[in-house]
């Protein structure tokens, strides 16, 4: 290995010990402002010094609050754990109670639908009542109508009213008995149930006749009533033109027209008294919540017309609706008792069986999360334990996956540390502990790289501080194959190198487990990636070579090309652009090529190529492809020459970027038999 002169070191910069950052700032500018707005304010009566006066008070408050969320977010949301929970909550909880929400809205919904279908029935069924009250009148008898109420009879006589109700129009009405015969074929005639007698009282009536006789048979009293003792609901009605109706709210919407009316919200203790008569609780005392009528409805029917003439009175009748969720369940389940136990029961196994798998899938979270949380706070207390000087510390590993892996990448980092600092404790200058400092990093790198048959391997690294970031070596791969890595970890100094030791330890992990060059490069893409504090990234290149044919493959996270040396000296660059390690994208680019006897491949960190002479010109490709232009050189020779030539042009200057080659020429054993050691 070939080592450059050690480069003067400088003190890391003094920590910032502003404590108002940029918000801050402009959150006490605003209230300056404002303070001094209220001055004029106070003191003219201007409308311009008001106006002023209140926009730079809202500036204010808008940056004090966006102050005051992030202090909060930082102080409550720090830690990781806490974020994880957080996010659980929102992921795993949130969306529980806005789907029961929404069940609860389309329940009700159901219900309203159900109080509106049981109205419609009962007023169906007082029809059909009296229509048959009117047909056994006719024929003699005098029946009730089921539900209650009081039935006024009018008897006719070819066509004239000779006796019975006075509310009952003088003639026969021939439109009602149209009515009565198109109910049952036409929708629009259901729709209009009630009429209005001479006084404007709303009622229900139906006729029968046989040609010369007719009787017409009507409800006398307040139709709500019967329809209250039929359904066991709460009836109100009406009329569309009463002044004293509930109140009616309309919306035109891209010009439809939507109606809200009013519901059946504040009544009076007689009409409570009268629903809980009519639906009594199942217990004595205080009815329950579900016993109440919290199910609110309106219906509205169709037009409403004169019993005297079928003139159109008003455009309708509206029906406001009440009833509690135990009178609609026993309503549903009326009908087939049997068939709908047996849904309710599969129903809530359904239910049963939903809601354990998601305490499954909850306390797996809960466990997932407490198992993050854990080895995040024990990463977070040995970074304050080294920051404490504490290198002797250890996270206890128990973990098989990245974390544990992350884990274990930590301890062989404080170790590392460990070493430095108990060794550099022992000297007095601080010389001897930069040196030492720089053998730790060295010791990192492979400090001989040993010959193997067919091939020629030089190498060169020269920090740039006494510990660099620049990471090379040489690894055997399954089949015999070589692998070539080359990385450079971004920043310089101990931050530097503990990134590139961390890279380092990975990377040999993955290399002994035999896994793949791509997804090595992948997982420890992911690595830097879930990194916690704060981010950096690598640029890395990897060629897998295969001495028995001369084949090797590149792999670039975004490090300068590699330059293929041919025997004759024609220099070819071995591109494959491609994303850095530890950035968002992660896309890793590719090449190959194909080595003759005689052949170099050339890896190098940026170090080289941008080296610079006393003017800040680089070193550059083009240069550099022109120091590698030699013929017939080997390993050690050819990285001499581009040493020499970039030392040439660069000079003495003080290495500001870590400086890395590594050389391997292909001597197959036809054309000679000798591998080349690293140069010291």
């Amino acid at each position: 290995m070939v080592n450059g002169d050690t480069a003067r070191l400088s003190a890391p910069p003094p920590p910032d010990r502003r404590r108002g950052s940029r918000l801050s700032r402009l959150v006490l500018l605003a209230g300056a402002v404002f303070g001094l707005a209220l001055v004029p304010a106070s003191l003219f009566e201007s409308t311009l010094a008001d106006a002023f006066a209140a926009l730079a008070g809202l500036c204010f408050a808008l940056l004090l609050f966006a102050w005051l969320a992030r202090a909060v977010w930082r102080r409550v949301f720090w830690s990781v754990g806490r974020r994880l929970a957080v996010s659980y909550v929102l992921v795993g909880v949130l969306p529980l109670i806005l789907i029961a929400v929404l069940v609860a809205l389309a329940s009700y919904l159901t219900a309203g639908f159900l109080l509106g279908h049981l109205s419609r029935d009962a007023i169906e069924d007082l029809h059909l009542d009296l229509e048959a009250a009117a047909r056994d009148h006719l024929y003699g008898s005098y029946p009730a109508v089921r539900g209650g109420g009081e039935l006024a009879v009018a008897e006719y006589r070819n066509g004239l009213r000779v006796e019975g109700d006075p509310e009952a129009p003088a003639l026969w009405p021939e439109w009602m008995a149209t009515a009565q015969r198109l109910r049952r074929l036409d929708p629009e005639e259901r729709r209009r149930p009630f009429v209005a007698l001479a006084d404007g009282r709303l009622s229900v009536a139906a006729l029968a006749g046989d040609g010369r006789r007719g009787v017409l048979v009507r409800l006398d009293g307040d139709p709500a009533a019967a329809l209250r003792e039929r359904s066991r609901a709460w009836f109100q009605l009406f009329r569309a033109d009463d002044p004293s109706r509930l109140s009616t709210t309309r919306i035109q919407v891209f010009g439809r027209v939507l109606t809200f009316r009013g519901l059946w919200i504040r009544r009076t203790a007689e009409e409570t008294a009268e629903y809980f008569r009519l639906a009594p609780p199942a217990m004595p005392g205080e009815p329950t919540w579900l016993e109440r009528p919290i199910v609110l409805w309106m219906e509205r029917t169709g037009d409403l017309r004169a019993l005297a003439d079928g003139a159109v009175v008003t455009d309708g009748v509206r029906v406001s609706l009440a009833a509690s969720p135990t009178i609609l369940f026993r309503t549903l389940l009326s009908a087939s008792e049997q068939a709908d136990s047996t849904a309710w029961v599969a129903l809530a196994g359904i239910a049963v069986l939903l809601f354990e798998i998601w305490i499954a899938a909850a306390a797996l979270a809960v466990f997932m999360i407490f198992g993050l949380s854990r080895a995040v706070n024990r990463l977070s207390a040995a970074t304050r334990a080294i920051g404490r000087g504490d290198f002797g510390f250890r996270i206890p590993v128990r973990r098989r996956d990245q974390i544990g892996a992350l884990q274990r990448s930590f301890n062989a980092m404080a170790g590392h540390l460990g070493e430095l600092v108990e060794t550099a404790a022992q000297k007095e200058a601080l010389d001897k502990e930069l040196a030492l400092a720089r053998e730790v990093q060295q010791n990192l790198l492979p400090e001989k790289i040993a010959a193997r048959p067919g091939v020629e391997i030089a190498s060169f690294f020269e920090p740039s501080a006494a510990i660099g970031g620049d990471y090379f070596d040489v690894l055997e791969r399954p089949g015999g194959r070589l692998g070539l890595v080359i990385a450079d970890v971004a920043g310089h100094g101990l931050a530097a190198g503990l990134r590139m030791a961390m890279v380092k330890s990975a990377f040999e992990l993955m290399t002994d487990e035999g896994r793949p060059a791509g997804e090595m490069l992948e997982r420890l893409h992911h690595l830097l990636r879930r990194r916690s504090g704060e981010r950096s990234f690598v640029t890395l290149a990897f060629v897998e070579f295969d001495p028995s044919g001369g084949a090797l493959e590149l792999i670039n996270a975004g490090h300068p090309p590699c330059y293929v040396v041919r025997a004759g000296g024609q220099v070819e660059e071995l591109a494959a652009p491609g994303m850095p390690l530890g950035t968002l994208a992660g896309r890793h680019g590719r090449a190959a090529a194909r080595l003759a006897a005689g052949d170099a491949i050339v890896l190098l960190s940026d170090g080289i190529i941008e080296c610079s002479d006393g003017a800040g010109e680089q070193f550059g490709y083009e240069r550099t492809q022109r120091s590698l232009a030699v013929a017939g050189a080997g390993a050690e020779a050819l990285l001499a020459e581009l040493l020499a030539r970039m030392r040439a042009f660069c000079g003495e200057e003080t290495v500001v970027d870590d400086r890395t080659a590594v050389v391997l020429t292909y001597r197959p054993p036809a054309a000679s038999e000798a591998a080349s050691p690293s140069r010291e």
